[in-house]
């Protein structure tokens, strides 16, 4: 933990309580809010979406207006500061008052007409990061960190190094770039590099910025940040090593090895915690597990299930997108159906998943229920009420979801990739060791013989007592991480003190 209270400015497409489209959204918000608590000053620069909702107890009063630096010109950016009962966490709101109006449009990054990313995208979040650092010079501070998230936010760490290496608002800075997914990298033909304001010169193969002929967001912030992270150990090894995890960025990388740390997130477990959780009608804890069977028999009600024959529920709350692994669930649909178990999924995403889903409910009534969109309330009560939940992923850099269902009880069923393999270990049921059901090769077959284990020691009172209590005693609250946060945070203020910092110049030379 830092002795030194730190002013900690982070830069992100989405934070709950705010704004939530995946596990960004809850990483960031509870990332802030343990660093808050600890006594960081904690500012969050956040695009001001149309969807934007301050919650109950927070006010937000508007700032002065600023032009932004905009190729040629100038685009004007309007702000206003949001608050909570933390006062040392803040929400530096960042909108486009141009003509376009970047922000004030519906969905996020996706345009909900057509179920397709905007196609002005680039220029969208280019422009949130520039206007995010004339946003935070707006507040007249010194900031002891800038922290990026992602490919929203990847172009901070270029610009406080060229455009700003000399405002005062970022003297002395240190920047940390943390890669929360990296198959979705932001990549760009190359007329934005005019309105980041930097030369055509500057594009050539293997440049900073260069990528197949294109520009890369996400390799803008990993060659510029004086230090990486990502949001597991073991996701940190895979996107070194290969195409499979790499996924096109495994040299730049390997190159960086000794700056990626590895810090596995963590949860909020005030906010997901069985036994005090506001959405479950029925709370239970490790010592008093009555209530997780009152949750189940709730489920199956809300599922519209007939209460006979008894069948174990698993359970899915996930993005419907080929990286969470539904080409297996795809493939093993009849066999899974053929295990005696019911199947409760919850999501939104790639057309063909959500009529896969709808498909196999409607042809299956009793056995599968799916529903569309994202549910909160509902989102716990799969949490609390099933036997067992599946993430059979391709890829999981971190995942949020293992670590809920072991909180309430409901042992995952992953695949050992990314956070996954950090978080779950195989049930042994000799030695009572482990916490979940674990697979290797991405196969429906190897899924599908996890899954048979899971229900095998689900039918057996004793052992699925024991492998409850296994997962529910763990520890995954951001208290840990956050000591890694500050541990990650006082190594880079080092690196900025001794004068290593990243330039235009020397990011050219290394890359």
């Amino acid at each position: 933990m830092s002795d030194t209270p730190l002013s900690v400015a982070h830069v992100a497409s989405e934070m709950t309580p705010l704004i939530k489209i995946g596990g960004l959204a809850d990483v960031v918000g509870a990332l802030a809010a343990e660093q808050a608590r600890r006594g960081h000053r904690v500012t969050v620069a956040l695009p001001a979406y149309q969807a934007v909702s301050l919650p109950a107890g927070w006010s937000s009063r508007a700032l002065d207006s600023r032009p932004v630096p905009w190729g040629m010109g100038r685009e004007l950016a309007r702000f206003a500061l949001a608050s909570g009962p933390d006062p040392r966490l803040r929400v530096l709101l960042v909108d486009h008052a141009g003509d376009r109006s970047f922000f004030d449009r519906p969905g996020i990054y996706d345009d909900p007409r057509s179920g397709e990313g905007y196609p002005d995208n680039a220029e969208r979040f280019l422009f949130f990061c520039r206007a995010a650092l004339e946003g935070l010079k707006l507040l007249k501070e010194r900031f002891d960190v800038l922290h990026g998230h992602d490919h929203q936010a990847a172009w901070t760490m270029c610009f406080v190094r060229t455009h700003e290496l000399h405002t005062p608002t970022f003297k002395d800075l240190a920047t940390v770039f943390t890669i929360h997914n990296l198959g979705y990298q932001g990549i760009y033909d190359p007329w934005v590099l005019g309105l980041a304001g930097l030369g055509g010169e500057l594009f050539y193969p293997a440049s900073p910025f260069e990528y197949w002929g294109r520009v890369n967001y996400m390799k803008v912030g990993l060659v510029f940040a004086d230090l990486l992270s990502t949001v597991s150990p073991r996701y940190a090894q895979e996107i070194q090593t290969g195409g499979e995890f790499g996924a096109g960025l495994e040299g730049v990388l390997a190159r960086r090895a000794g700056d990626l740390r590895g810090i596995l997130n963590g949860i909020d477990d005030a906010y997901w915690d069985p036994a005090a959780d506001p959405y479950l009608a029925h709370r239970y804890g490790p010592d008093r597990m009555e209530g997780k069977e009152l949750n189940r028999r709730a489920l199956i009600k809300e599922c519209g299930f007939p209460s006979a024959p008894e069948m174990p529920l698993v359970g899915m709350v996930s993005r419907l997108a080929e990286q969470k692994g539904f080409d297996l669930i795809e493939q093993g649909a009849d066999a899974l159906l053929a295990l005696g178990a019911r199947y409760v999924v919850l999501g939104s995403g790639e057309a063909r998943y959500q009529d896969l889903f709808r498909r196999l409910m409607a042809a299956h009534p009793d056995r599968v229920h799916y529903r569309s969109g994202f549910d909160e309330r509902f989102a716990h009560l799969i949490e609390a009420g099933c036997d067992l939940f599946l993430m059979p992923s391709r890829y999981e850099p971190c995942g949020l979801n293992q670590m809920y269902s072991l909180r309430y009880g409901t042992p995952p069923i992953v695949r050992a990739v990314g956070g996954l393999a950090d978080t779950v270990q195989e049930f042994d049921p000799l030695t009572g060791a482990g916490n979940g059901f674990v697979f290797q090769r991405f196969d429906a077959e190897e899924m599908l013989a996890a899954v048979r284990r899971g229900l095998a020691t689900c039918r057996q009172p004793g052992l699925c007592a024991r492998l409850r209590r296994n997962g529910m005693g763990q520890d995954f609250s951001w208290r840990r991480s956050v000591d890694r946060y500050d541990a990650l945070y006082g190594e880079a203020r080092e690196r900025v003190a001794a004068g290593r910092i990243a330039t235009l110049e020397s990011v050219r030379a290394t890359i």
